[in-house]
């Protein structure tokens, strides 16, 4: 079966599940053995890897290459992300928090937002600079915050990869950026992305973030705009993140959401910019058709409701 883009992908199911009909499932291919100079040989491919799972039980609804490790770029913030979700909620830290910027975290290139040694900002801002724009020198602060420096902190993203059982990822980096010589690259799939993913879900703040089209920082001197163009093409489209450098090429999970529906996409090494810029060539909402289906799950299905469980923390932790 020829293989799609990934918005193809979500809405094809999407109008399948809301319409009732039967759904016919691709065999998933793991490719847990297929090395990537093989798979980049494969030209007629639009990307290396893609999954596309229902978020409130985890059913894979279709797959190719999902374990196939590969490097997420800047996706490798959302571990970053799953880390100070679960410390809010377990009362250790706070989003008022005042994070010092080190004279480490101020020579992190690029994409950033511009920090300096010394200067002060909460972590909620971090956290913003970080889920909306990508800032590497933010992530970067917020991981010395958090464990005290960059190495003890990808220690403690390893350890969390673990135990959510992400069997092909390896942590070299807080923030994604290719690695320099005689460094090691962050490597992950499809399929521990995706269980990542679905994890993230279950904090409301982190997709309030992730969300965001547009912010400020430095009391609005700063503009911060979401590298996720397809919150702007797709309405139900409505968080996580993206991630891209010259040789892990494009990559991008999103989550959207209609009614009670919900699905998790995990696409990894497109070469071409269409699915971060939000289809310049073709109008997504014509593609998708979002506004046409009806907001009612397939009854094979569970509702979102009755699955996902929601992570409260305390209320100090969202001014």
């Amino acid at each position: 079966m020829k293989k799609w883009i990934v918005v193809g992908l979500i809405l094809i199911f999407w109008a399948h599940l809301a319409y009732g009909k039967q759904i016919t499932y691709k065999k998933v291919r793991p490719g847990k053995n297929i090395s990537r100079d093989k798979v980049y040989a494969e030209k007629e491919d639009p990307f290396k890897a893609y999954i596309v799972m229902e978020g409130s039980i985890g059913k894979i609804l279709e797959g190719e290459n999902t374990h196939l490790k590969w490097p997420p770029a800047s996706i490798t913030k959302l571990m970053l992300a799953y880390i100070v979700m679960e410390k809010l909620s377990k009362g250790e830290v706070q989003l008022t928090d005042k994070i010092t910027i080190s004279k480490n975290a101020a020579r992190i290139g690029g994409s950033q937002v511009f920090l300096k040694e010394g200067e002060a900002f909460t972590l909620e801002e971090l956290m913003k600079a970080t889920m909306v724009a990508s800032a590497n020198d933010a992530a970067y602060a917020i991981g010395e915050f958090l464990a005290g420096s960059s190495e003890e902190f990808i220690s403690l993203m390893n350890e969390k990869a673990k135990t959510l059982n992400m069997v092909d990822t390896e942590y070299h980096s807080v923030h994604g950026l290719p690695p320099s010589k005689g460094e090691q690259e962050d490597l992950t799939s499809c399929n521990d992305l995706a269980t990542l993913a679905r994890e993230l879900l279950k904090y409301p703040k982190l997709l309030e973030w992730t969300s965001i089209k547009s912010d400020s920082f430095r009391d609005g001197k700063f503009i911060l705009n979401n590298t996720n163009k397809l919150l702007i093409k797709m309405p139900a489209v409505d968080g996580l993140k993206t991630g891209y450098y010259r040789k892990s090429g494009y990559n991008i999970v999103v989550t959207a959401k209609k009614g009670d529906l919900r699905f998790i996409v995990v696409v990894m090494g497109t070469d071409s910019n269409v699915l971060i810029l939000g289809l310049r060539r073709t109008d997504a909402r014509k593609l998708c058709g979002l506004d046409r289906f009806p907001a009612r799950a397939h009854p094979s299905l569970p509702t979102e409701s009755a699955q996902t469980s929601v992570v409260p923390y305390p209320t100090r932790c969202n001014p």
